[in-house]
């Protein structure tokens, strides 16, 4: 009788990176726990994965895929498109932007780590700190849709926080943007709480705060997504960074692949993995209460901002007292609570004056200012210049 021979499966993953080897050590633990004895053939890089290559699976009687090349590299995307149309099991792990991959309709799975939970994790990382002013997202110099649908995850938290992130956005897009991120880095509000698409990026922002004298964490609390602890344990400040589920997506890959190869499911399944960990290093502050209290303050004028709130009812609606309200604020921001209300209402009127027609006595009802004459004070005081000359435009905030 005929010995049944183990199943063969090619392996393409990037090794040269820490996340490609955190792929194989949850494929190899998944192969150990289940006892299962796969023919691997380990594809290290793009190069050993073409199009030439993958031509030759049905010859060499492949009986699965587990790929996780990236798609940016020459030739990965010509090979990937090639791949899937063969009668072969595959399964993706962070697979990018590829349309061969909406036309595979069986016999694929497609592992992710999910974009909302690295928006999470972020926002819940700067507001616990405490001290930002301004939120704000440096995506990936090629603009990815991983890295897009990243920096979407990370606003979407921060709004439903009440805060808004701002993305950075190069006249020029995939091009050497440095000047103009050294410029929008400067013009953001400080200390400002940057997420950056991943290590490598955020190498970039370091460089770019140091050109222009921008101190981290002090003006730019900088976290980043990988956690290649070989660029972020050695460069100067060390860097801050989230680390996805890259061992649980290469046990799930051979979980996905297995199922696939004995036909108990044809049809094509997305699995998306949260984070792992989140490790704090010289380019993020320590999280605190005071921190924490501020953020939450923050947050409740920012939603309140067109009501006439005072210092009072923000201590009442935290549960503390005014006194330890205004000392943390001064800790943390070097301001009082009642100049942060006065600069926030200010802000939301300056949008509203921007954004719409409607008159100033109409504005000023809208933000419950006692007259149109109140309003027109204390814009005059606080921005130093007239409604009249904001409007138009002789001035710009």
């Amino acid at each position: 009788m005929k010995q049944r021979r183990n199943k063969r499966v090619v392996v393409a993953i990037d090794l040269a990176y820490p996340a490609g080897q955190r792929h194989i050590e949850g494929l190899l633990r998944y192969l150990r726990s289940r006892r299962v004895q796969w023919d691997l053939r380990i594809k290290r890089s793009v190069s050993e994965c073409l199009v030439h290559d993958v031509a030759k699976f049905p010859a060499w009687d492949i009986d699965g895929v587990i790929y996780a090349q990236p798609q940016h590299v020459e030739g990965a995307r010509e090979a990937l498109a090639r791949l899937l149309a063969l009668d072969i099991p595959v399964v993706l792990i962070d697979p990018g932007s590829n349309p061969a991959i909406a036309k595979r309709q069986v016999n694929l799975a497609i592992i992710r780590t999910d974009p909302d939970s690295i928006g999470e994790a972020a926002t819940k990382c700067f507001l616990t700190q405490g001290r930002c002013r301004c939120f704000g997202y440096v995506p990936d110099v090629l603009d990815r849709s991983w890295s897009q649908k990243r920096g979407s995850a990370f606003k979407a938290s921060l709004e439903a926080h009440c805060h808004e992130c701002k993305i950075f956005m190069p006249r020029v897009p995939k091009s050497n943007d440095f000047a103009e991120l050294c410029v929008w880095l400067k013009s953001l509000q400080k200390p400002a709480g940057i997420l950056a698409a991943y290590d490598d990026r955020a190498l970039t922002v370091i460089e770019a705060c140091f050109a222009t004298g921008l101190a981290i964490p002090h003006d730019i609390s900088l976290l980043s997504v990988d956690d290649d602890t070989m660029l972020c344990e050695n460069c100067r400040p060390t860097l801050s960074s989230i680390r996805p589920d890259q061992e649980r997506s290469g046990y799930a890959a051979g979980a996905c692949l297995s199922s696939l190869m004995k036909r108990e499911c044809r049809q094509v399944h997305v699995l998306q993995l949260p984070v792992k960990s989140l490790t704090h290093r010289g380019s993020t502050l320590a999280d605190s209460y005071a921190g924490q209290l501020v953020q939450k303050a923050l947050a409740y004028i920012r939603k309140n901002c067109r009501h006439a709130i005072g210092p009072a009812d923000v201590a009442e609606h935290l549960g503390v007292s005014r006194p330890l309200l205004d000392l943390r604020f001064r800790e943390l921001l070097d301001v009082s609570v009642g100049r942060t209300i006065t600069s926030e209402r200010l802000a939301a009127v300056c949008n509203e004056i921007k954004t719409s027609n409607a008159t100033i006595a109409e504005i000023a009802e809208r933000f419950d200012y006692g007259s149109d004459a109140q309003l027109m004070r204390q814009f005059k005081r606080e921005l130093g210049m007239t409604v009249k000359t904001f409007r138009l435009g002789k001035i710009r905030t």
